[in-house]
């Protein structure tokens, strides 16, 4: 944990201290309600009109994307940048290794994990070659419907209790390349569900499926749900994401031991201001910085 832990001490050392008024704000355009940061809003209009396709090919109107999905609004921008080095991580690993099912946790909530999920997975479907599957495994509380514009619908939770299978349950995004298995309705026993042998079957369908398909899995906090841990141990790699400045150090180590330090691909610091001097070239600041745990 030595690394984690300079990482995480880090952190704390350059959040700006304050004299225990008012506290400093972190961004004017923070999401008081998830803890996430908002991209500069757009005009959406272009996109309300948008449609997606389920697997039966029933059109269904997709409304407005969530600013928040800068790889999509603003793919350019240096943080979409981050991005994509993340995706080039895990579509061409340095140790040749294959990883197809990547979780995407963190230690508590609102760290941001659905904006990284989604833009992770955004950005892997942009690519040339491969297409990606989202997959929305936080029956609690689910919100990647929310960022793609789509109603709230029948998803994943109505998959593991019919018994049937999982196509009706699938929609072709409007985004290229990109298909997505909402949550669902969220259950009464959202740990059985997920750890049940239904749930497993799913994701080695998904795994070998599709040669050229990645699976991005937002999950429920792990120090909070105790199905992550299972679906941890299925997943080919975990990205974890933690909000620079405000995660409980201890609580993110914790979540490393219950996941496996050799399952933890890196760490996303999300919120994390990089001066612009760095980037010259860019000359703008990012707020997500993926940092590795070796």
């Amino acid at each position: 944990m030595g690394k984690l832990t300079e990482l995480l001490k880090k952190a704390e050392r350059e959040t700006p201290a304050h004299d225990g008024g008012e506290p400093p704000p972190v961004s004017s355009e923070a999401d008081s309600r998830y803890g996430e940061e908002r991209a500069v809003m757009h005009d959406l209009s272009p996109f309300s009109d948008r449609t997606c396709e389920t697997a039966q090919g029933e059109l269904i109107r997709q409304g407005p994307i969530s600013p928040k999905l800068v790889v999509f609004h603003d793919p350019e921008s240096l943080a979409a940048e981050h991005f994509k080095a993340l995706r080039a991580q895990i579509l061409y690993p340095r140790d040749g290794g294959e990883r197809k099912v990547i979780l995407i946790t963190s230690a508590m909530e609102k760290e941001g994990k659905t904006l990284v999920a989604c833009n992770l997975a955004v950005s892997i479907a942009q690519g040339v070659d491969p297409y990606c599957l989202l997959i929305d495994a936080d029956l609690r509380r689910p919100s990647v419907h929310e960022m793609l514009g789509l109603e709230p619908r029948q998803g994943l939770s109505e998959y593991l209790q019919d018994g049937g299978s999982v196509a009706p349950y699938l929609f072709k995004s409007s985004l290229a390349k990109l298909t997505v298995l909402p949550a669902g309705r969220p259950p009464r026993n959202p740990a059985e569900l997920m750890t049940s042998e239904r749930m497993f079957h799913l994701i080695q369908e998904v795994r070998r499926r599709y040669e050229d398909r990645h699976v991005i899995i937002d999950s429920p906090p792990i120090n909070l749900a105790v199905e992550t841990i299972t679906l941890a141990q299925q997943a080919d790699a975990v990205i974890m994401v933690v909000r620079y400045g405000s995660s409980n150090r201890d609580l993110v180590e914790e979540a490393i031991e219950k996941i496996g330090r050799e399952k933890v691909l890196g760490i996303v610091f999300n919120g994390f201001d990089v001066p612009p001097r760095r980037y010259s070239y860019y000359g703008k600041p990012s707020r997500y910085s993926l940092k590795h745990t070796p």
